[in-house]
């Protein structure tokens, strides 16, 4: 349902968020072996996290990636709407084109209950509560 270009941003900044603290930057090359994420891949999701004023980086030998005072607060939605753009809340199951309301597809009403229950979870859930579980042990980042 969603891309894996979401997957790897919300892993990656949970992990800055975890690994990111008191001052501390994040470089992109540890973040990539450590979630075995495409380094180059991952290169372009930062920057748009960055652009999009999720995270915040710094340049240079000292530099890195690192938490900002939104990021804590951002919804699981937001990163959803950065990387996959607001195509996957209109999209039909089926990839019909015309598929709506009152022209539904034979999955229509059961997929936009499932999509919207999904939508509401990414919008109830921050990148704070989401490092929170892996710090806890509740869940976890890499495989």
């Amino acid at each position: 349902m969603f891309s894996k270009t979401f997957g790897y941003a919300l892993r990656a900044t949970a992990f800055v968020t975890i690994h990111g603290k008191d001052g501390k930057r994040v470089g992109a090359l540890d973040i990539s072996q450590a979630l075995d994420i495409p380094h180059h891949f991952l290169g372009k999701i930062m920057q748009d996290l960055v652009r999009h004023g999720i995270l915040d980086s710094l340049k240079g030998p000292s530099g890195g990636f690192y938490t900002n005072e939104r990021t804590l607060v951002t919804p699981l939605v937001d990163i959803l709407k950065i990387t996959d753009g607001s195509l996957v809340f209109d999209q039909c199951a089926l990839n019909i084109k015309r598929c709506n309301a009152a022209n539904p597809c034979p999955l229509h009403h059961e997929f936009a209950e499932c999509r919207n229950g999904m939508l509401h979870s990414l919008a109830e859930k921050t990148i704070g509560q989401m490092a929170a579980e892996v710090e806890s042990g509740e869940s976890y980042l890499a495989r």
